[in-house]
C-alpha cells in the first residue's frame, strides 16, 4: 500500500479542484491553505480535509441524487 507523506482533501468536482473558472480568489485560497499544512508535522499518510466546499447545485449532483433526468 502507498501512502502518500501528505494529502489534502478538497471537496470539489474533479477538475475544478481549485474552485470555479475564474475565481482566483479561491484559487489562491486552496493553494494558501495547502502551502500551510505542508509546513506543519503531520505523520505518513495523513490526510487533512480543508473547509472549501463545492456548493453550486449543478446537473452532475442533481443526477447522482437521482433527482434529474
Amino acid at each position: 500500500m502507498v501512502r502518500p507523506s501528505l494529502s489534502c482533501f478538497v471537496a470539489m468536482p474533479f477538475g475544478l479542484t481549485l474552485g470555479d473558472v475564474g475565481d482566483s480568489a479561491t484559487h489562491e485560497a486552496v493553494l494558501t491553505a495547502v502551502l500551510h499544512e505542508a509546513e506543519r508535522d503531520h505523520p505518513a499518510g495523513t490526510v487533512v480535509p480543508l473547509p472549501f466546499r463545492w456548493d453550486r447545485d449543478d446537473l452532475r449532483a442533481r443526477q447522482l441524487r437521482k433527482e434529474a433526468l
